[in-house]
């Protein structure tokens, strides 16, 4: 009778442990720097490589209503037109007006794994240099130098550049990612590692990563947590594809106070090419371009330095 009882006990029990394990499992969350270790571990390594890509930027500014537009709903007599006719006409400026608010360029980019990254975009009429080594950026546009430095929009390139657990880790901490604290959160049905701050929290610097693929989901940088602005940034990775021995998104996308302001689509790629170190040496290009035009103060000052001023602001204001 006492065995039959311990063996009825020892049924329950077995049954509860089992059904209690997965969740005791699946709720288990690695410490930060073990995360950052296997991220860098499953995204592979490689010398070096070269990304063409096509950067969309999205113009949200609000287009005001005209009075003409609001007019034009009734005839010369006061009738009100046809609503279908009206509706039909509306999409068309509307789908028109999407159009115009969107700008495209085409991008090139180089990694020196965890040592050195360039950027260069070009347009017709303009052209962006950004590089950055060994803590250093340089940002040239026109062949102008740029005082504004890194923006928060050259950050996505820091989850993809370092391939050591040392080098991501310190990069992470200096953008204000505290490695020490992980949790366990879901993005769009992905559960994922939250590397800087304990789920649902938000508001501080993060880093989210699959934890499945351990490849980076997302980078979260919250209004007022940084120098660079104080608009609440995510950076979305995603669509990776193996190149080679490594992973790299094909799309990442870039969400300023919950709307998409720019997008970034791989075109092409190519594995482990050979890359002068003068392109990223920035003492050398700090010689080869100008410094900054400074504001003529003076109303006899000839126009044309004023003019290049104002073109490499205008300029500027795409990238910030």
């Amino acid at each position: 009778m006492i065995a039959r009882s311990n063996k009825i006990l020892g049924y329950i029990l077995g049954l509860f442990l089992a059904t209690l394990f997965p969740t005791i499992i699946s709720a288990y969350v690695l410490e930060g720097p073990h995360i950052v270790q296997l991220m860098t571990e499953q995204l592979g390594q490689a010398d070096s490589l070269f990304i063409s890509q096509k950067v969309v930027f999205y113009n949200i500014q609000p287009q005001p209503v005209s009075l003409s537009q609001n007019d034009s709903r009734q005839t010369g007599n006061g009738a009100a037109e046809n609503p279908d006719n009206h509706q039909a006409v509306s999409d068309e400026t509307d789908e028109a007006a999407v159009q115009q608010k969107t700008i495209q360029l085409d991008e090139s980019l180089r990694y020196v794994f965890s040592e050195a990254f360039r950027s260069d975009i070009v347009s017709d009429d303009n052209q962006r240099i950004f590089v950055f080594r060994d803590g250093q950026t340089l940002t040239v546009i026109d062949g102008v130098i740029s005082g504004g430095g890194e923006t928060r929009f050259d950050l996505y390139k820091d989850l993809l550049l370092y391939r050591s657990r040392e080098a991501l880790s310190e990069r992470l901490s200096s953008l204000g990612v505290d490695i020490s604290v992980s949790s366990l959160g879901k993005l769009e049905g992905l559960n994922a590692f939250v590397l800087g701050a304990e789920y649902p929290d938000e508001s501080r610097p993060q880093v989210w990563i699959d934890k499945v693929t351990f490849h980076p989901l997302r980078m979260i940088i919250p209004s007022g947590s940084s120098a660079y602005s104080t608009d609440f940034l995510e950076i979305r990775y995603s669509e990776w594809r193996k190149i080679s021995k490594i992973w790299y998104p094909m799309r990442t996308e870039f969400i300023q106070d919950g709307i998409t302001v720019r997008a970034i689509e791989v075109n092409d790629y190519q594995i482990n090419p050979n890359f002068s170190k003068d392109i990223f040496d920035i003492a050398r290009l700090k010689l080869e371009y100008r410094q900054p035009v400074k504001t003529p103060t003076r109303a006899n000052e000839t126009d044309g330095l004023s003019e290049v001023q104002k073109t490499i602001e205008e300029f500027k204001k795409i990238f910030e």
